[in-house]
């Protein structure tokens, strides 16, 4: 088809429209412009609009439309999406045909593309050939020349995600497909790892071949980039030498006795001596019992608030196991002998590095417990969460993010200088900063950010997933998209993802079973009604099974173009301009 006929056909389609001729003017001249900028290997997608004989007019992404003539034997159907390639445009005529981007083995559009780039068909290639297609990535020798370069230097790297980087215009680094990848496997989150570096730090004291000495050194190192410049001073044990007479405990219940002469603590711990007569005590078989509090009514960064009763109990019967850290730090526990839930996280981990950094049989015996790791990981937590009013101050999240990524550059170079046998430290710790660059780079592109909370009121960390795409139109810029994960002691795990654009706000709940779906979804009207007080017009869904965040598929790939087909489809045309 000639410049003029298409010229034409165009024009008489847009009169029998009722458009007028300058306007079509201006639409062909759009057209002719759009498709001279298509590059030979380029891939693009048109719709069968229309189908009468051999011609069939295919939609353009754009809104434009263009007449092309089908080889005999060919069929089609009106509505199907269908991928085209560039095979010549030499400004004259534009020569296309549709592609399969299904990648299945033997398709002739994988095997020429490599053919003609001269790069060695292989299974990375083609895979690779068949990514770019699905992307609709131009696929010239230039460009599967440059592809094909990244795949050779990152061997180890998944094809997909070199390409998913590339398309979404950020670097390709071994750094950046480790944590794609980390993020593609539901591992992105900072405080997962944070959490796997807690548990790095007590594995590798717990080694056999690990120098105690050395593990405490390396130890007074995390407390003091988790709490600089603090130390926990033993405190002033106040002895009292008594002499009385008491009832001893049998089996049977209180029967009468002498005790010795007793040195003990404030609390009335840590009974000992030898025998003076005395006044009279009596000591009961049964303890009272403290009032319980919800688990969220404990003060923020105390240890009732930050572990489960599970892990509190766990904790609590390794440090009174230990009289001598009893005798040193008594206003730790209760009268009881059990560690206070509202002694701060703070107070015992700093108190734990102290007593046991400088003796080893105590510091295997933490590390092989999992104590340590539960007080650090509930250290790092607080360190680096931010409570939901601090999210508004301005520059809160950049100093979060910048102190953490210089907090673990520096375990990350101590781990190396202190403990260089034990490099599983060290990437620990690489890990969590890699992260944030990550984040970093990605945050060019998407503004995209974590933010680890705290939650008033609640018994749980979360994470706020907050996106935007800086690449689109500026017109198109005003919507924002955030997704948040909570795993709740009721709830379970809950999932909300929140997408706004001006005063219009979708939200969609996703619950972990049938019973929290019920829960919320007999209350969601509550939030609704809040919502449009406001001023928002919400749109709100709840859904059972719950959904978590595909970071690939929600954020990076999300204004990408997908494939909608992947049938081989076995015909050719020429669209001439």
């Amino acid at each position: 088809m000639q410049i003029s006929d298409l010229m034409n056909s165009y024009q008489n389609m847009l009169a029998a429209g009722g458009g007028k001729v300058p306007e079509g003017t201006q639409g062909v001249e759009q057209l002719v412009s759009t498709l001279a900028k298509l590059q030979v290997g380029q891939i693009f997608e048109g719709t069968v609009n229309s189908v009468k004989g051999s011609q069939v007019i295919l939609g353009l992404s754009s809104g434009q439309n263009i007449t092309a003539r089908l080889d005999k034997g060919v069929s089609v159907e009106q509505g199907e999406s269908v991928f085209f390639q560039v095979k010549k445009n030499d400004g004259k005529m534009i020569s296309i045909h549709p592609v399969s981007i299904g990648g299945e083995s033997g398709n002739p559009a994988l095997e020429n593309a490599l053919r003609a780039a001269q790069i060695p068909q292989t299974e990375s290639t083609i895979r690779m050939v068949d990514e770019m297609m699905k992307n609709q990535m131009p696929i010239d020798t230039k460009s599967l020349t440059d592809m094909a370069r990244l795949v050779a230097m990152h061997p180890e790297a998944d094809v997909q995600d070199i390409v998913t980087l590339k398309q979404s215009d950020l670097p390709v680094t071994d750094e950046m497909l480790t944590q794609l990848s980390n993020y593609k496997a539901g591992e992105g989150a900072l405080m997962t790892g944070l959490s796997d570096l807690s548990g790095a730090i007590e594995s590798a004291f717990a080694m056999e071949e690990t120098d105690p000495a050395v593990a405490g050194e390396f130890l007074r190192e995390v407390s003091d980039v988790i709490y600089p410049g603090e130390k926990a001073e033993p405190q002033q044990v106040q002895v009292q030498t008594l002499q009385q007479e008491a009832l001893q405990l049998s089996e049977d219940g209180l029967v009468a006795g002498k005790l010795s002469e007793e040195t003990i603590t404030p609390d009335g711990r840590n009974i000992r001596g030898e025998g003076m007569p005395g006044a009279d005590i009596l000591i009961s078989s049964e303890q009272p019992q403290e009032e319980k509090l919800a688990r969220y009514e404990y003060p923020v960064g105390s240890a009732g608030r930050a572990f489960s009763e599970e892990t509190f109990s766990s904790i609590s019967q390794t440090l009174k196991e230990d009289p001598e850290f009893g005798s040193k730090y008594p206003d730790l526990f209760d009268k009881h002998g059990n560690l206070k839930k509202d002694a701060t996280v703070k107070d015992i981990l700093l108190a734990v590095t102290e007593h046991a950094s400088s003796n080893p049989e105590k510091l295997k015996k933490l590390s092989a417990s999992g104590t340590l790791k539960d007080l650090l990981s509930a250290a790092f937590t607080e360190k680096y969460s931010l409570e939901p009013r601090e999210i508004r101050e301005k520059g809160k999240i950049d100093d979060m993010y910048q102190k953490m990524q210089q907090d673990m550059q520096r375990l990350s170079q101590s781990a190396k200088e202190i403990m260089p046998n034990s490099m599983p430290l060290a990437q620990a710790a690489m890990d969590v900063k890699e992260n944030i660059d990550f984040i970093n780079q990605v945050n060019q592109m998407y503004s995209y950010i974590q933010i680890p909370i705290k939650l008033s009121g609640q018994d749980a960390t979360g994470e706020l997933y907050v996106y935007n795409n800086k690449k689109r139109k500026k017109e198109d810029s005003d919507e924002v998209t955030a997704f948040l994960h909570f795993d709740l002691e009721h709830l379970g795990s809950t999932d909300i993802s929140v997408r706004m654009k001006g005063k219009n706000v979708d939200t969609q709940f996703y619950m972990a079973d049938d019973r929290s779906y019920e829960l919320v979804a007999n209350n969601i009207h509550i939030l609704e009604a809040k919502l449009e007080e406001l001023g928002y017009n919400c749109k709100i869904g709840v859904e059972s099974g719950g959904k978590p965040v595909n970071f690939v598929e929600d954020f990076i790939k999300r204004d990408a173009p997908t494939a909608k087909s992947s049938s081989l489809l076995r015909y050719s045309f020429d669209v001439r301009a």
